[in-house]
């Protein structure tokens, strides 16, 4: 699911920056260029939520009371957010 997620993103975006981009620059390489970095960066943005998750799963040890500090994947990500999201920035 993620690799389908990660080429349909990043697929869509260059797709979108070099039909746009040759629009105004006509063919040069520079369009092919700065469209895989904005697709190969939107991708990446995209997926780093999703293998914080998938490490955190994987690495987690047991608190000193003997429970797993997290039960699931929605639970690990509820309380990434609940807990480690800046809101007063």
């Amino acid at each position: 699911m993620k690799l389908a997620g990660l080429v349909s993103v990043a697929s869509g975006t260059y797709d979108w920056m070099k039909e746009n981009a040759y629009y105004f620059f006509g063919p040069m390489w520079i369009v092919r260029f700065s469209a895989t970095l904005a697709g190969v960066f939107t991708a990446f943005a995209l997926s780093m939520p999703f293998d914080t998750v998938k490490t955190r799963l994987h690495t987690m040890r047991p608190l000193p009371n003997g429970k797993l500090p997290y039960t699931g994947t929605m639970d690990c990500f509820m309380k990434i957010i609940k807990y480690e999201c800046d809101k007063h920035k």
